[in-house]
């Protein structure tokens, strides 16, 4: 199985080649609203490449979204409050949201937080995925269980944001694989 996902381009004439491309997280669905949620406005990228990322980004960079992505006044006072957000692949940012996207073509749905700290945060819910077999235009998409867990707290203008993300599949399907996403807006 072949996931595409957000790759952190040190060099700017690099990072400017895949111009809006990445985003880190992609938090909520528009439906995902518990009421400590705020949803930000997605913002439009483009794919990322289709070249197969390592396991484990050794320092991935935020994508253009994240980067772009601005907390509303409520989120923002929560922020301001010590909470710890998280920022997903299309540019959203939230605090223990129901649903984000990793990956073009990758998300978690129906996440339920066990825990969530200013160090940390461990939920389990649903991977969707699109397997790209024999391409991605002719794949099929597969949900399976799976945990995610949030780390590596970063400082940002904005507030605090975790920085690293790991979602493990439990599934002993051969197209779910296990994937680390997820850096800072800043």
């Amino acid at each position: 199985m072949r996931w595409a996902r957000p790759v952190r381009v040190r060099s700017a004439a690099l990072r400017a080649g895949f111009g809006a491309a990445l985003v880190s997280l992609a938090l909520f669905s528009s439906a995902c609203g518990s009421s400590s949620d705020e949803v930000e406005p997605p913002a439009p990228i483009a794919a990322p490449p289709s070249a197969a990322a390592p396991s484990e980004p050794a320092d991935p960079q935020p994508t253009k979204a994240a980067e772009d992505a601005r907390p509303g006044p409520r989120l923002q006072a929560r922020l301001d409050a010590g909470a710890v957000a998280l920022v997903d692949l299309r540019g959203r940012i939230g605090i223990q949201p129901r649903a984000l996207e990793f990956a073009k073509g990758g998300r978690m749905e129906d996440v339920e937080w066990s825990r969530w700290t200013d160090r940390g945060a461990e939920g389990t819910g649903r991977m969707v995925g699109l397997v790209c077999d024999p391409t991605c235009a002719q794949g099929t998409t597969i949900a399976v269980p799976a945990t995610i867990t949030l780390s590596q707290p970063l400082a940002c203008p904005a507030g605090r944001f975790f920085d690293r993300g790991r979602i493990e599949v439990a599934s002993d399907d051969p197209d779910a694989q296990s994937t680390s996403w997820l850096a800072a807006p800043c």
